[in-house]
């Protein structure tokens, strides 16, 4: 009998990207990830599904702001720094969706479930908690077993790391990979990145009507690129109360009327991002209401995978 050749297993559901590295790759991701209902507070809501449904319908890369509640006091303790990181935008007193540590659990769960998937956090530490703060969350949850250490040394040029491919984070079972904007020292954290080291984002502060996203290098604003690019893909709306601009998110009926999340919309920044930055990979395509454009989203994402 002929011996049957073993089937190769998929990487983030395709076989063909397992060779390809983590820079090279384009995930799906959520802006304000935790921000849906309930409460059903249009106004500070940024996606209509749960964590949960989210990694179920393919998002891979999640934008997370951890915030301390008003009322929470200054914790001195492991535990009671579990407590006091929440999820949050801004300010817990419209949309709390509990501690850091409950959703970590979530994701956990899922990598526990699906042992080919690679998984990214984009966290905006928003109260400038200490990362010892931080680590007792992803600890308490037990996903700190899948969090990625580079075996690289950060350099000058911020850029030209060679990351893994996805399969030998796969192999090696470190399959999340996490970026915090301020406040990372991986002297004390070594999985938890300083996400400005390696990540560049372009403008997120864009105002409805958006005739064309743009794909500068809004931050960092030193002008030095980086290996992996987040394309911030949505909008606000601006209200000017007293001499003040308010910003507040667009509902999902908006986005829909807009085609923001169309595929021609979203085309249209990728192509943007190739004549700005030639060849690489827009790797986390953002948006608010993933799920509404018809699944667009992940159609681009695999157009620009090659999948």
């Amino acid at each position: 009998m002929l011996a049957l050749s073993k089937r190769a297993e998929p990487c983030n559901g395709h076989a063909s990207l397992c060779s390809k590295r983590y820079n090279e790759v384009s995930y799906a991701c959520t802006h304000n990830s935790y921000s849906y209902p309930p409460p059903n507070a249009i106004e500070v809501l940024n996606q209509e599904h749960s964590i949960q449904q989210q990694l179920t319908d393919g998002i891979r890369a999640f934008m997370l702001d951890l915030v301390r509640p008003e009322l929470e006091p200054n914790p001195k303790t492991p535990t009671e720094d579990i407590e006091a990181v929440h999820l949050c935008h801004a300010s817990c007193i419209l949309i709390d969706k509990g501690t850091l540590e409950t959703t970590l659990k979530i994701f956990k769960d899922f990598m526990d479930k699906n042992p080919h998937e690679v998984i990214t956090f984009i966290i905006e530490n928003f109260s400038e908690f200490s990362v010892d703060q931080v680590e007792p969350s992803f600890k308490a949850s037990g996903i700190d077993k899948y969090a990625y250490i580079p075996e690289f040394q950060p350099n000058t040029k911020k850029s030209g790391y060679k990351w893994p491919t996805l399969k030998q984070m796969i192999d090696k079972d470190k399959r999340l990979m996490v970026f915090m904007d301020d406040k990372a020292d991986v002297s004390k954290v070594p999985y938890i990145l300083p996400e400005w080291e390696y990540v560049i984002e372009t403008p997120f502060e864009n105002i409805s009507p958006v005739k064309q996203f743009p794909c500068s290098q809004d931050r960092p604003r030193d002008g030095k690129p980086r290996d992996l690019l987040v394309m911030n893909h949505f909008a606000y709306n601006r209200a000017n109360i007293l001499g003040k601009n308010i910003d507040t998110p667009l509902t999902a009926s908006q986005i829909n009327k807009h085609g923001y999340n169309a595929a021609e919309s979203l085309q249209q920044q990728v192509d943007t991002c190739n004549a700005v930055w030639g060849s690489r990979v827009p790797n986390f395509i953002t948006v608010d209401y993933y799920n509404v454009g018809k699944d667009d989203i992940f159609g681009i994402v695999n157009k620009i995978n090659g999948v």
